[in-house]
């Protein structure tokens, strides 16, 4: 029994043919995969060939053909099943829990994790899911994930999306600097401590060069962009963080964007993309698949490689499924006033919880709302308005924007869009508005 994750440089996103031969070398005579394999033709191929059974785990979205495979184990495939949309660590969740014979809480889990940092809609199966896993964490506080976690956080949506995700996520960004495959052996319930504790030093050390690094080529990235969409390519940008890159632009702006790294040895154009709603990368690739050398993905995010001939061709062919789409954005806001605010009615929104995709948190607009002080916050990178209403007070945050302090140090009054939470220090409860925009 082994394991692997693809090295996406090497390996690129999954089964392959040269892992297979190996894999036959070593004696295996199945192979499994998870969140990967509809589109393996040839892996699947060799590995029948070489008297290797496939089972292909998989929720990603497939053209008519399938691999010729020993089994499938995907929502998509089965008509009775009653909610599609799960992620692929979910469905190997599954798989796992039918050859065990029974549930396990720490599995159930990790397969929350995936379902958040894969952004799965938190409704239905996936809403139940991420719920129950919240409660587990919270009561269990397994070694692994309070590791990744960290001091002074609690277990929520925001924080295995924001904290605990994009840790795990950089071992397969960046993998130069370390093998994803050291996360097998962390998540293992047996790991030894002094293990775990290494890799998670290393989670935060790898985490906050991939922020970095992010956040020095999207800078790059948007002197290409135009009004409708962003085409970017360089042989300077690392392929571990394309997708990164392309999903900034895509939440800042709310345009399509299509991101790659250019070989000039191999002239190709291998790329990350992220879409919006209105504009889906799958019904794009499958209409245009002469375009590519190959591409895949979901509505809203895919991968891709394109060749030099066809280089300006495909950002042609952008341009021109663009013509035509208004990629406005959808979000309601709703506004309330000063006598909606107080502390049990912001408390019963955690009824609405957990927040996520599809299950937006209620974005809320308020007017004219008086301002007693203005601060900056982490060494001025964020923005603190204090705000004084007859019967409650409130502070606001607008978190990456402290240069806006210059401008907004003697406001009186403000507009802004945003949502409300409770901050509780030292058994205090006070009232938080984040907020998104002002107006």
């Amino acid at each position: 029994m082994g394991y692997h994750i693809p090295h996406r440089f090497d390996d690129g996103y999954g089964l392959n043919v040269k892992r297979v031969e190996q894999m036959a070398q070593k004696g295996y005579s199945l192979i499994i995969t998870v969140d990967n394999g509809v589109k393996a033709f040839d892996a699947v191929e060799r590995a029948n060939e070489l008297g290797i059974d496939v089972i292909i785990t998989d929720h990603h979205q497939f053209d008519q053909d399938l691999p010729d495979a020993c089994t499938f184990i995907h929502t998509k495939l089965s008509p009775d099943y009653p909610f599609k949309e799960i992620s692929g660590g979910f469905v190997a969740y599954k798989l796992a829990s039918a050859l065990l014979g029974h549930q396990d809480k720490y599995l159930f889990c990790l397969a929350a994790i995936t379902a958040i940092s894969d952004m799965m809609p938190l409704l239905d199966e996936n809403r139940s899911l991420v719920k129950r896993a919240l409660m587990f964490m919270k009561e269990a506080k397994y070694p692994s994930l309070e590791l990744l976690l960290g001091d002074q956080q609690t277990y929520s949506t925001q924080s295995i999306g924001f904290v605990i995700a994009p840790k795990i996520n950089s071992f397969g960004r960046l993998p130069e600097l370390c093998s994803p495959n050291v996360l097998v052996k962390y998540f293992l319930k047996n790991a030894p401590r002094e293990y775990m504790m290494k890799v998670a030093q290393m989670a935060s050390s790898l985490n906050t060069k991939r922020q970095t690094l992010t956040n020095q080529q999207y800078e790059l990235a948007k002197k290409e962009m135009n009004d409708d969409f962003l085409c970017w390519a360089s042989d300077q940008v690392h392929e571990g963080i394309m997708g990164l890159i392309a999903g900034k632009y895509t939440r800042e702006y709310e345009r399509p964007s299509f991101v790659m790294n250019y070989d000039r040895q191999k002239g190709i154009y291998k790329g990350s993309a992220r879409s919006v709603e209105g504009f889906s990368l799958h019904q794009f690739f499958t209409e245009h698949q002469d375009q590519f050398v190959v591409c895949g993905g979901h509505a809203l995010a895919g991968g891709f490689t394109v060749d030099e001939a066809h280089y300006d061709s495909f950002c042609q062919c952008v341009s021109a499924a663009l013509q035509g789409h208004h990629l406005q954005p959808t979000t309601s806001v709703l506004q309330i006033d000063e006598n909606d605010i107080h502390l049990s009615s912001v408390e019963s929104l955690s009824l609405l919880e957990p927040f996520g995709m599809k299950n937006e948190e209620p974005l809320y607009l308020l007017k004219n709302v008086p301002v007693a002080k203005v601060q900056q916050l982490g060494q001025g990178k964020h923005l603190k308005m204090e705000s004084q209403f007859p019967h409650s007070k409130m502070s606001m945050l607008y978190f990456q924007h402290g240069d806006l302090y210059g401008e907004l140090k003697n406001i009186k009054t403000v507009n802004v869009i945003g949502t409300l939470q409770i901050n509780e220090y030292r058994h205090q409860k006070s009232l938080n508005f984040i907020i998104k925009d002002i107006v």
